[in-house]
């Protein structure tokens, strides 16, 4: 990806205060990417805050098994027909929309608020802290993460059973949301701390600091914004990543039976892909554009943030 590494246009003279806002409206006034991109992000919110209000039928609703069978062709009953189990394959699309919102933006939070704290605090204070806290990072960016996140949740689904966590409402997709946040924040952390090295030796934060501004001051008001264009690019392509593995880990048979995922629509139906594909075609291709919108959004900010590698 263009220029992810410089937050700053490098038009900008050494030392002077980078522009801090207008970095999504210069995304959509001058990258064709970006704009595809954020169309693609919005269609699927829209989806997922209005999608459930415009179908008849509840996710997990069997009556069309009574009315039209399992597998049935569409009709004007069932725009996309029905899957394997006599689910209206629509309305699972529609519901599973916020279920993917929910995980990536959800391990999103997790990660970036960890990544930031950690690599700003390494970024900032260098030394033997910025070694430790760095070192810290390059353990979880080698560990196999996926295998990891099954693990803990086919164990924790086991220890809860027969416990008052076995009732509790989405208990293994909050889990999935929790681990692929805490295994994913190295990455934002790692490019935080980068950011923050790089801006702290800029004219204007010296300037700052002459002027008596703590610590603190100059790394909310100062590095911290200005760091963010480069910050906010790897959030966007984390989001679609996240998205994306909660989708791989229900598709394995690891997600949360009470959710309505499209990872779990390709689980279910992936047997039946002969006798009727649209029960599987449908949420993967729902997968498709809700990533490839987040990573074009992503590509896109990245062009705004830095026009010049842009041209180059």
């Amino acid at each position: 990806m263009t220029g992810m590494n410089d937050s700053i246009d490098p038009i900008t003279p050494a030392g002077e205060r980078p522009a801090r806002f207008g970095l999504f409206g210069r995304c959509l006034r001058t990258s064709m990417t970006g704009r595809v991109g954020f169309g693609l992000v919005m269609f699927v919110v829209i989806v997922a805050i209005f999608g459930p209000l415009l179908t008849p039928y509840a996710p997990k609703d069997q009556s069309a098994m009574y009315a039209v069978g399992a597998n049935a062709r569409p009709s004007a009953e069932h725009w996309l027909g029905t899957d394997r189990l006599g689910y209206d394959i629509l309305t699972q699309l529609l519901y599973g929309a916020r279920t993917a919102l929910i995980v990536g933006l959800g391990a999103v939070l997790i990660s970036g608020c960890a990544g930031i704290l950690i690599g700003g605090i390494a970024g900032y204070r260098g030394g033997w802290t910025d070694e430790v806290l760095m070192r810290f990072a390059e353990f979880f960016l080698v560990v196999p993460i996926f295998i990891i996140i099954l693990a803990v949740v086919r164990v924790l689904s086991k220890a809860v059973t027969g416990t008052a966590f076995e009732t509790m409402p989405y208990f293994n997709l909050t889990v999935i949301i929790l681990m692929i946040g805490l295994f994913g924040w190295a990455p934002i952390a790692r490019m935080t701390r980068g950011e923050f090295l790089r801006i702290k030796t800029l004219e204007f934060v010296q300037a700052a600091r002459c002027g008596g501004q703590s610590g603190r001051q100059i790394v909310l008001s100062e590095i911290l914004p200005n760091a963010f264009p480069s910050i906010v690019v790897l959030i966007a392509l984390e989001i679609g990543g996240a998205i994306l593995a909660e989708a791989m880990i229900s598709f394995l048979g690891f997600g949360d039976p009470n959710a309505v995922s499209w990872g779990q629509m390709l689980y279910f139906n992936y047997q039946s892909l002969k006798i009727w594909p649209m029960a599987s075609l449908a949420p993967g291709f729902m997968i498709f554009i809700t990533v490839l919108g987040f990573n074009l959004l992503a590509d896109g900010l990245s062009d705004a943030a830095n026009p010049r590698a842009k041209r180059r």
